[in-house]
């Protein structure tokens, strides 16, 4: 993409789905934080939904192999 975007960071905090396991720090593009918020599912934590995109990614990309 061209342009400058402003870069913000992502830290979760607390568990998710009731797994408390050590957290990192991302750092996104405002426009791509932004997507994120529009298609996740209200209350749902960030690391869910990099989860299920991670497995949709992985279940498309076995089907065409």
């Amino acid at each position: 993409m061209k342009g400058n975007y402003k870069t913000i960071a992502i830290k979760e905090s607390g568990n998710c789905n009731g797994i408390n396991n050590s957290r990192t720090t991302i750092g996104l593009r405002t426009v791509t934080k932004n997507k994120l918020d529009k298609n996740r599912a209200p209350g749902q934590c960030y690391d869910g939904f990099i989860w299920q995109l991670i497995d949709m990614w992985e279940k498309a990309d076995d089907n065409g192999r």
